[in-house]
């Protein structure tokens, strides 16, 4: 049985409860994936939930960008896993689409969950207000109907007509040759071919001025710029074709860690982590075996997105295609919506690091950055103020990559001389000034390393404070441009994106960051109005 949540990160994404063989039991969305899966473990006395903690070994979890991606994320798993203490999405309801029935003689436009054969469908969508308004853009410019086809087969125009929102082919005013022209031009539209569709309409423009027809070249004008503020894409949730399986790669010492996303029509349907022992001494060569070992029993898709390249990649693209029988590429993403989902892996994949073996981190971490000590207690300092005014400095604290958050620190900068560097010092003589030998403040364990925000300034002031109360710890500062981490002796380096290291220093820095600006920013609203 569970006893508690852990460790999790305030992030939206969705949450798994799997049973000791590994299946799913109840997969839930969340905005704050701490927080939610936090009201599970103060609710033991609910019978459901007791039950639901008592079959569950294991919490997974995944982060997504936004709260609508979890929403999709979670339909998806729902549908293809079938927990059994899910409910709600197992129905056969789905994300909704807007469809354009192709297959008909004079094509409607609808906002739809189940696709007919032959139509034309956008989706899925998480927005359906956007949705809407976007039909009833599409509608304005090109006049289609939206009426069902018994009504259409009446022959009698409705209100739309009327107030010319529809061309009225269920009356003949209009041909099919001449609706098919404005179907196409709504298909060229919503498959994100405007460019295409606003040159018909400025050709039209020109035409109808040259014939003098002044009223219609302003329709069109106005026409032509409803059409500029159109974006099918902002109702969308996720983009793309076909299959995709996003992996990334992380080598800690001789630990290899791995993360896989599977895409399907642009969206994540399953997720897994894993923990290897490797012998290969460089993340390139683990990736290869790993991706060998992965797809000997498994189908492969048409792409695999990486988020580094494997060694002999061109060879190992060529080993899959003649397993597969026909091409799979192997390949990175430097943008869009694929680049997103290879960055969300990689943020996941740390989070998996940091809870499976912080013991490998912090090896890496001493080995790449020449620390003393191995970093187990990390505290990170900032400082927050507007104009010198109310100065405060925050304190968190990290023991083996996890936040303490009741050992958290404000502190009201009382004495120092202007400037950040003289308000640090203040702060980290006060954190440790209570300590014989100074090492820790009474209540608090010594640090094995120091953060700070900021860069050699704020540097050259912790290294002050060491050097005249003695103190044994690490020092780093992270500087928020270009993310550059400045060691002790002065030197600097830019640790890989979306390494665990660098995601772990980030998470420090970040969570002293918030908590200086919070304390401030409560500062500042209890000062009276001058």
């Amino acid at each position: 049985m569970l006893k508690s949540s852990g460790d999790l990160p305030e992030r939206p994404g969705i949450y798994i409860f799997r049973s000791a063989a590994g299946k799913a039991l109840y997969i839930g969305k969340a905005v704050d994936l701490r927080r939610r899966i936090g009201q599970y473990f103060q609710k033991k006395n609910d019978p459901l939930i007791r039950r639901l903690l008592e079959r569950s070994a294991a919490l997974e979890t995944i982060v997504t960008e936004s709260e609508a991606d979890a929403l999709l994320l979670e339909s998806n798993l729902v549908h293809s896993c079938q927990p059994p203490f899910n409910i709600r999405l197992k129905d056969d309801k789905s994300f909704p689409f807007i469809e354009i029935t192709l297959g008909e003689e004079f094509p409607g436009i609808f906002y739809s969950r189940r696709i007919g054969s032959g139509s034309f469908a956008l989706g899925p969508l998480v927005n359906a207000r956007k949705a809407r308004d976007l039909i009833d853009a599409v509608t304005r410019l090109f006049r289609l109907r939206t009426c069902s086809t018994a009504l259409l087969r009446r022959g009698i125009p409705c209100l739309f007509h009327h107030i010319d929102r529809c061309s009225a082919p269920c009356a003949g005013n209009i041909g099919q040759r001449s609706y098919r022209r404005r179907v196409q031009d709504a298909v060229d539209l919503l498959s994100g071919r405007k460019g295409r569709v606003a040159a018909r309409f400025r050709r039209r423009m020109r035409s109808l001025a040259a014939r003098l027809d002044f009223e219609g070249a302003q329709k069109a004008k106005e026409d032509l710029q409803l059409l500029d503020e159109i974006s099918p894409r902002s109702c969308l949730g996720a983009r793309g074709r076909g299959e995709s399986d996003v992996l990334a790669a992380c080598l800690v010492g001789r630990e290899a860690f791995f993360a896989h996303f599977a895409l399907r029509s642009g969206r994540v349907t399953r997720s897994d982590f894993f923990h290897l022992a490797s012998v290969q001494d460089s993340e390139a060569e683990a990736f290869r075996e790993f991706l060998i070992g992965f797809y000997r029993l498994r189908p492969l898709p048409t792409e695999i997105i990486v988020s580094r390249l494997p060694a002999q990649a061109d060879g190992l693209s060529a080993l899959f295609s003649d397993q597969a029988g026909r091409c799979v590429r192997i390949r990175t993403a430097r943008r869009g919506s694929k680049r997103k989902i290879v960055e969300l892996a990689m943020e996941n994949l740390a989070l998996f690091v940091r809870r499976s073996d912080y013991r490998s981190l912090g090896e890496e971490m001493r080995r790449e950055l020449g620390l003393r000590n191995f970093p187990s207690r990390i505290e990170g300092f900032d400082i927050s103020h507007l104009g010198e005014k109310n100065r405060v400095g925050a304190m968190v604290t990290f023991q083996d990559g996890r936040p303490e958050k009741h050992r958290y620190r404000s502190y009201l900068v009382r004495d120092a001389a202007p400037g950040d560097s003289e308000a640090l010092g203040e702060v980290l003589r006060r954190r440790f000034a209570k300590a014989v030998p100074p090492r820790c403040d009474g209540d608090s364990p010594a640090p094995d390393l120091l953060l700070i925000d900021g860069g050699l300034p704020q540097l050259g002031a912790a290294r002050k404070v060491k050097a005249d109360l003695g103190l044994s710890c690490d020092l780093l500062a992270l500087a928020k441009e270009e993310e550059r981490l400045f060691l002790e002796d002065g030197t600097s380096l830019v640790p890989e994106p979306g390494s665990p290291l660098r995601l772990l220093l980030q998470h420090v820095r970040d969570e002293a960051h918030r908590r200086a600006v919070s304390h401030h920013r409560r500062r500042r609203e209890r000062l009276p109005v001058s």
